[in-house]
């Protein structure tokens, strides 16, 4: 197959994807489904062999596949064939949610104060060459977004310590105030993944209880939660909107398809359909052309 690099990902819009990549964790490679119905097109697109410690998050950049893995404190990166180019280390730790805007790539990390062992979270920003542009400060993120000009950055921290929301910044990393704050007593737990629906709002995956996939209108302003009594499960790690219209969600039982009109559930790839139970992560476009 040959590829070639779609732009959308840089819309403030939801992306339109010919293929999905999903991170299974067990099993170490990179999932690739259909990105109109959520089927699985191959169960090794990208196998990660020894190499994977816990992948989490692979995204397009430019012609190539960059995949965080979380545990292996590296950022692996691939040919849009699934062949094995090289990886980032240095600096790098407990990689989590990355994203690719205009040139740079930002990704969630645990980095240190130069010269000292002060250790801190931070948003790393890297090019598309792979060289270290930077980094800003921020609470513990688990993913990024791009979303009207600017990047959301999820915190996952208690909220008790100041967390369980979801910040502003510009491009170059400054904080510009909250999109979605929590109260104490509603809202999300542990956010992480965190996509854009065509519809113009928010959907972010809530991790821990009461769990679900929640959606925020354009302001921040939560106007949906879908729960497991609708269709959803708990302990929601990644999601997407498909092209038919369904959210396709992943959890540590696979992924699954709901409409989040009627709540009907289609397991896509599961410990029910499968003969062992995969650790599926985040769910990216793969933007290409046969």
């Amino acid at each position: 197959m040959l590829y070639s690099q779609s732009d959308s990902v840089a819309s403030s819009s939801a992306p339109t994807a010919q293929f999905l990549m999903v991170p299974d964790s067990v099993r170490d490679r990179i999932l690739l489904l259909d990105g109109n119905d959520g089927s699985l097109v191959d169960e090794a697109f990208i196998d990660g062999g020894d190499r994977f410690g816990t992948p989490l998050n692979a995204v397009q950049v430019e012609d190539e596949i960059w995949v965080s893995d979380q545990r292996a404190d590296s950022i692996f990166r691939y040919d849009l064939e699934g062949k094995f180019l090289g990886a980032i280390a240095k600096g790098l730790d407990n990689v989590r949610g990355m994203e690719y805007v205009n040139g740079v790539v930002y990704v969630a990390n645990v980095g240190a104060t130069p010269g000292s062992l002060e250790r801190h979270e931070e948003v790393a920003m890297f090019d598309a060459q792979g060289n270290h542009l930077g980094c800003f400060r921020v609470g513990r993120a688990f993913d990024i977004l791009f979303f009207q000009g600017e990047l959301l950055v999820n915190d996952v921290r208690r909220r008790q310590d100041g967390g369980e929301h979801i910040d502003r910044y510009d491009l170059a990393g400054n904080f510009l105030g909250l999109f979605h704050g929590a109260d104490r007593m509603t809202g999300i737990d542990f956010p992480q993944q965190m996509a854009r629906r065509a519809n113009g709002n928010v959907m972010v995956a809530g991790f821990s209880e009461p769990g679900g996939i929640y959606e925020y209108d354009a302001a921040g302003n939560q106007v949906n939660r879908y729960a497991m009594g609708d269709g959803f499960a708990k302990r929601v790690r990644g999601l997407y909107e498909l092209g038919n219209g369904n959210i396709l969600w992943s959890s540590g039982d696979g992924v699954v398809s709901t409409d989040p009109e009627t709540g009907k559930a289609t397991e896509m790839y599961t410990v029910n359909t499968l003969g062992f139970r995969p650790s599926t992560r985040y769910i990216e476009p793969l933007c290409v052309s046969l």
